[in-house]
């Protein structure tokens, strides 16, 4: 009869390493498990080649455990089990699915959402990314106002946008409602979202609550003619250009400014659309620096220094600014010498801020070999002079941020382009602090930004996840 081999003796690490690291019941079950991955079957090991099979272990356990995870997630039964209590955050790897669960947590498992979703599962694609999946979210908030059952829907195309347009209208629409108020649907603003409501009832937005200024009956019919790509408040605004004799050109440039949600004086804003409008000639280019003078002339507060380094907030220098007499020539005159002051307006002293949190940026283009290497960095103005210099170099106004800036409401950034004989700034950058978006963008005497210019903006947002306004890329 043959001799069995001795089974061999572990080491306590060894022991450790197969029963707790690896989680194997056996040796034999361990030798099998290294032949399977392309380790050495002995069951003696250095500290090395155990750290190899255990960092592989935890590697290959994260994947597939990520693996079955999403299986389940593709599927209603993923949404079922959330309804059950089977699945909670920690096991929840889906962006739409943790979404779902937090509105089943709120709504305590309602069985109409669950129905809902489970429906909208089975014939669409709009539980598959976080903005659909909260616009659906956001629809079932109103399902008491439903005009038709749910059940009854069906997309008719495989485009996502499209799918929740026709939702959206077939479950609270009795007449047609512009397209652009599709974009209520992704936010948290409820009183624009019972626009959308009201629309769809067949009432007009003048009679619409919350609204931010009164229209007339053609600035709401104008309103309805709004590109897609406005957000609802823009489209009031486009509303009130076109009904004062205004195009859609003066309508763009007008929401480049300030303006497109700033409605704090509307008999004003009106005066200002007029000007305008009996202006077609003046450059759309000279709104920014013009609408920016107007506002700090007539509503903000003037950051005066009482001596080096102290700043008081007086009063607005012309709270009754008027455009009653004024020419495009006389004004722009005006804006030369407001720019001009900015210069001199620290002589009192030096303001300066911290830097926000997000990082300054570089992005290093080109090849040492073809000697074509070039650096452009967006870097953060932190002080009065920085702001002042900068204007002085782009012919604009942003000296007048100094104090937003030393609030922290905003953050003014420069882009600039190097090489190994320039340095060239390019476009001026402001993010509002608050919402972490890039609100501004503007080049020498307040140029739009050019193609390689947005390319680089739209690197440095994506790393930092800063947001950028539609009107930014698209002057």
């Amino acid at each position: 009869m043959a001799k069995q081999p001795r089974p061999a003796t572990l080491e306590p690490e060894m022991e450790r390493h197969i029963h707790t690291e690896l989680g194997l019941a056996s040796v034999a079950t361990y030798r099998a498990w290294c032949v399977a991955h392309g380790f050495p079957d002995s069951v003696r090991k250095s500290a090395m080649q155990r750290r190899h099979e255990s960092d592989f272990h935890r590697r290959t356990s994260a994947e597939a455990a990520l693996h079955r995870a999403r299986r389940s997630h593709n599927t209603s039964h993923a949404i079922a089990r959330i309804f059950a209590g089977e699945l909670d955050d920690a096991s929840i790897v889906d962006e739409p699915l943790s979404i779902i669960a937090q509105a089943c947590r709120k709504q305590h498992a309602s069985t109409e959402l669950r129905a809902y979703l489970m429906h909208l599962d089975s014939v669409s694609r709009l539980l598959t990314d976080r903005d659909h999946t909260i616009a659906v979210l956001n629809l079932q908030r109103f399902a008491g106002g439903w005009v038709r059952p749910v059940e009854a829907w069906k997309p008719r195309s495989h485009n996502v946008e499209r799918q929740l347009s026709t939702l959206a209208r077939h479950l609270l629409c009795e007449y047609d409602v512009p397209p652009f108020m599709d974009r209520v649907w992704y936010g948290k603003n409820r009183t624009r979202q019972r626009w959308f409501i009201h629309l769809g009832r067949g009432g007009s937005i003048r009679t619409a609550e919350g609204l931010p200024a009164p229209l007339t009956k053609r600035m709401a019919h104008c309103f309805t003619e709004a590109p897609e790509r406005y957000t609802p408040l823009q489209a009031i605004r486009y509303g009130q250009v076109l009904a004062l004799g205004g195009d859609r050109r003066i309508a763009d440039a007008v929401i480049a400014t300030r303006m497109a949600a700033d409605f704090r004086d509307n008999d004003f804003s009106l005066e200002l659309f007029r000007f305008f409008v009996r202006n077609p000639l003046l450059d759309t280019t000279h709104y920014q620096p013009l609408v920016d003078y107007i506002w700090n002339r007539k509503y903000e507060n003037q950051a005066v220094f009482v001596e080096r380094g102290v700043v008081e907030d007086r009063g607005p220098a012309q709270p009754g600014f008027s455009m009653s007499g004024r020419t495009p020539g006389t004004l722009l005159r005006q804006v030369e010498e407001w720019h001009g002051r900015l210069g001199r307006t620290a002589r009192g002293g030096l303001l300066q801020w911290a830097h926000s949190p997000v990082p300054d940026f570089e992005l290093v283009e080109g090849r040492r070999e073809s000697k074509n290497m070039r650096i452009w960095r967006i870097v953060e103005l932190v002080s009065s002079s920085e702001l002042e210099e900068e204007g002085r170099a782009l012919g604009h106004c942003v000296a007048t941020y100094a104090a937003s800036c030393h609030r922290g409401v905003s953050s003014i950034w420069s882009l600039r382009c190097e090489t190994e004989k320039t340095s060239k700034r390019l476009l001026t950058v402001e993010v509002n602090a608050k919402g972490r978006e890039v609100v501004q963008a503007r080049g020498l005497r307040n140029r739009l930004p050019e193609p390689k210019e947005i390319e680089v903006l739209r690197r440095w947002t994506a790393a930092e996840r800063l947001t950028v306004a539609a009107w930014v890329t698209t002057g």
